[in-house]
């Protein structure tokens, strides 16, 4: 353990077995701290206001009840995502022994979320209450361009309602990768210079015509004979990335997995995730989840400058999607890859592609649809294909999917 409380470890191939250990059970690097709550245990239409205004949505479907009592649903909706804020923990449950063997799989290994692919089934309205389940699937080592060895670790994520019916099920990928000061010996790659973002006056005013130029389709049914492939879809900005809009998306949805409460909290959060924190400039013991937030600290984790977090990035994905999508359209399948930091500054300029029109036998009408996020500097941070399932002229408004079985991943 490094004196700022930092752990810095190795990978070995130890470390990998014992995450493969896992295999079918929860992630050590992943887990909830001293309290499991999610931040929503009952979903509320103020709720899914509050979420959305915190993501920079104020779609009325979402936002405003007695809009959406006319629409097909007669209710507020959530928007997909919202999801990441609810579950009542009924992750499986390991032997004892067999836990505390493998609990310190890729210990001390930097942990970035690196996209995910979720399928959507059922609406989250008022009332809804979801159980959660996450455990691990897959764990595969490769070498990073930046990092050299790292290891990508598939994690399983279903929830469902109290009567059984699964509403989302998907995977997240998370990749692990030494902290800086880790192999001094091993050659690595030269990182292209990235400097941080500064914008003329007529920089900021391009970002704020897109910002006034904003598609919303709303009411504005959209019908699958009415789009064809190749067509391209309004262009839509986010940022440049400030700390205000990680407060504002911890407003909404919580701290997610860890928790990262305060005071006698955060003392008893510490107690069961030892390694998730470590000494700041004042000698005082702080979460590591402040590498977003905290220049210092980002440089310590080999980083040059803090960084988002990946449900910011797959929220820009959804509320791209929801507006060009409207109130009728249902997004049933979203898959996210973060391509590239996102660091403090940053803008990204979101733009997408119709790459499939069909009826599909099993779905219905639908449309693919391929998304990328550009940086101001010309890089791509995110690569996302969703499917939509859409209005037809003579099949009416989409039904929708049929929900898979249980995981058997489940206590």
């Amino acid at each position: 353990m490094a004196e700022d409380g930092l752990i810095r470890n190795r990978i070995t191939d130890e470390s990998v077995d014992l995450m493969r250990r896992r295999i079918g059970y929860p992630n050590p690097t992943v887990r909830t701290g001293a309290i499991d709550d999610p931040w929503n245990m009952v979903a509320t239409a103020d709720a899914v206001r509050r979420f959305s205004i915190c993501i920079g949505d104020d779609n009325p479907l979402f936002t405003k009840p007695e809009y959406a009592a006319g629409t097909r649903w007669g209710q507020v909706i959530a928007p997909p995502g919202f999801e990441k804020s609810m579950g009542i923990n009924r992750s499986p449950v390991m032997d004892p022994v067999e836990a505390k063997e493998t609990s310190k799989a890729l210990r001390g290994i930097q942990l970035y979320h690196s996209g995910g692919e979720n399928f959507y089934y059922t609406p989250i309205v008022e009332g809804t209450k979801l159980y959660r389940s996450r455990w691990v699937k897959k764990v595969e080592e490769k070498n990073s361009e930046f990092a050299g060895r790292s290891v990508i670790v598939s994690n399983g994520i279903q929830l469902w309602d109290e009567s059984g019916t699964v509403a989302v099920d998907g995977i997240d990928w998370f990749v692990h990768t030494e902290r800086g000061g880790g192999d001094k010996t091993r050659k690595k790659e030269p990182r292209p210079k990235e400097e941080p973002a500064f914008y003329s006056d007529e920089d900021l005013e391009e970002i704020e015509a897109a910002y006034d130029a904003e598609y919303v389709r709303g009411a504005d049914t959209l019908y699958l004979e009415d789009v064809k492939i190749g067509q391209k879809l309004p262009r839509m900005v986010k940022g440049p990335l400030t700390i205000t809009d990680l407060i504002n998306i911890h407003m909404g949805a919580g701290w997610f997995l860890y928790g990262n409460w305060p005071n006698r909290l955060a003392y008893e959060n510490r107690k069961k995730l030892r390694g998730f924190y470590n000494r700041d400039e004042f000698n005082a013991w702080d979460t590591i989840q402040r590498v977003h937030w905290d220049k210092d600290l980002a440089k310590k984790v080999g980083l040059p400058m803090m960084y988002d977090i990946g449900p910011m990035r797959q929220l820009y994905v959804s509320h791209y999607l929801t507006n060009y999508a409207g109130d009728d359209a249902w997004i049933h399948r979203i898959r996210f890859e973060f391509r590239r930091f996102n660091y403090m500054g940053d803008v990204t300029w979101l733009e997408g592609e119709i790459t499939d029109v069909r009826d599909d036998a099993e779905l219905g009408p639908l449309i693919e649809v391929s998304m990328t996020g550009t940086s101001q500097r010309g890089v791509e941070n995110i690569r996302a294909n969703a499917t939509i399932l859409v209005s037809s002229r003579t099949k009416g408004k989409p039904r929708l999917p049929t929900p898979p079985p249980l995981t058997p991943h489940r206590s």
